[in-house]
């Protein structure tokens, strides 16, 4: 990819997004977010991929995957509000259907628009399909595309549980309900270092508990250090009633991040 593709990319993403805005406070905040966290997935996609090593041309290829990643998620929250798929759409598939009916990705060769539009596709589904047309390529930007994005979100929610009650955003939490304890799914597939499912998550302990779930698909050492850095699954923990079970959950994900830090190396 040139450098004159990517700024044209850039261009027509603020454009699109300024097609969305609105005077209602809910709606103008929610697609403020999505822009800032588009912003901060390039940030990260970038720094990710130079520690891979990866090429100029490759970042500037990187850094279109990340402006691309969200875009259903603008009229997703426009039309439903919310950014739930399970009561919307699926904001992935969402986000290609518009690339493909503009055609923006038409100047690319077929290989990098194909590369996009499936990293785009597969961002937010549980493993990214073992197909046999998936090359090492893809799979090295679809794995850069799912830290980065993963890492952003947990900044965000981190941020949002340290404010206080009053302030927070429910959209983050899809408006699940504020109950005690968490559900004993939920727990075991952290137990047994499984990434839990949304169709699982009951309250928002449970939806805390399953971005949490997220280090069993972390793939790059730079994303653990990071991880680490930064605090983000203290906060999390931390923002929970400290009970037995977090504790025991606690100490499993610690002894993990420490595995996986080792496996990486290796």
């Amino acid at each position: 990819m040139q450098k004159e593709d990517l700024d044209l990319f850039k261009k027509w993403f603020l454009d699109y997004v300024n097609r969305f805005s609105s005077p209602e406070a809910f709606i103008k905040e929610n697609i403020q977010l999505k822009i800032e966290h588009t912003a901060r997935v390039r940030e990260n996609i970038l720094l990710l991929a130079k520690t891979e090593k990866v090429r100029e041309e490759g970042c500037r290829l990187a850094e279109a995957i990340a402006l691309f990643h969200d875009l259903g998620r603008f009229e997703q929250f426009m039309k439903y509000r919310t950014f739930k798929d399970s009561e919307s759409e699926n904001h992935a598939l969402l986000g290609v259907k518009i690339l493909e009916n503009i055609g923006i990705l038409s100047r690319l060769p077929l290989r990098e628009k194909d590369l996009i539009l499936k990293a785009v596709e597969y961002h937010n589904l549980m493993e990214i399909p073992g197909c046999p047309g998936n090359s090492r390529e893809f799979l090295l930007y679809s794995k850069l595309i799912r830290d980065a994005d993963k890492l952003d979100i947990l900044k965000l929610v981190s941020e949002d549980y340290a404010r206080e009650e009053k302030s927070r955003n429910p959209a983050l939490e899809f408006d699940f309900p504020d109950t005690p304890g968490c559900s004993e799914k939920v727990v075991a597939d952290i137990l047994n270092n499984r990434m839990v499912k949304l169709t699982d998550v009951r309250n928002r302990n449970d939806i805390k508990l399953l971005r949490l779930s997220w280090i069993f698909d972390i793939n790059f050492q730079a994303t653990l250090a990071l991880l680490k850095q930064h605090g983000y699954l203290d906060t999390i923990l931390s923002s929970m009633q400290e009970t037995e079970e977090v504790q025991i959950i606690r100490k499993h994900l610690k002894s993990c991040l420490n595995a996986f830090e080792t496996e990486i190396r290796a």
